[in-house]
């Protein structure tokens, strides 16, 4: 018992006698730094569900580049490769590269690829939103292909930080 009144009672006077020596220091606010711009790229899986010229889920996984400007315009590209997970032989379905342009929240895709189950080019258009997208495929001599789809993709992330001040000992304003 004496022990922890002892600690307690060591406890409290460290603290009593520390508190005088940081008087009039202050805590520094935090520094938002505002880059011209930000990347965000992301490797993202999804599952999409097809419609016409091939029904089924399809698994996808791809890569997205994108370019965040100050007023968070979004631009850049995506590449992706699905594998159908019913209503076909489980093999390579189709490989896409899209550009994409929009919010941080939304972004239209436009593209092109190739759909190695139904033989055929493609052109893809569609609309993507933090963990979801939609769209088609129209396959060359084929049809059209629209789909559904849920990945991992969220929101592309913003072009300003907020960080600690770097260095509070040499300015102690942190401007």
């Amino acid at each position: 018992m004496k022990t922890i009144a002892l600690i307690a009672f060591l406890a409290a006077a460290t603290l009593v006698l520390a508190l005088p020596a940081q008087a009039g220091t202050t805590v520094p606010p935090p520094l938002t730094v505002t880059n011209g711009s930000r990347h965000d790229n992301q490797v993202f899986v999804g599952i999409n569900w097809n419609f016409g010229v091939r029904d089924g889920a399809t698994a996808v996984v791809g890569y997205r580049w994108a370019h965040v400007s100050t007023s968070d315009h979004v631009k850049g590209a995506l590449i992706d490769l699905t594998v159908p997970l019913t209503g076909a032989p489980i093999q390579l379905g189709e490989f896409h590269l899209k550009g994409l342009e929009g919010t941080r929240s939304v972004q239209g895709e436009l593209g092109v690829g190739y759909g190695f189950q139904a033989d055929a080019f493609l052109v893809n258009g569609g609309v993507r939103v933090p963990y979801a997208n939609a769209g088609t495929d129209y396959l060359f001599g084929k049809g059209w292909q629209p789909y559904i789809g849920v990945d991992s993709l969220k929101k592309a992330k913003a072009h300003t930080e907020t960080l600690p001040c770097p260095d509070f000992a040499t300015n102690p304003t942190c401007d």
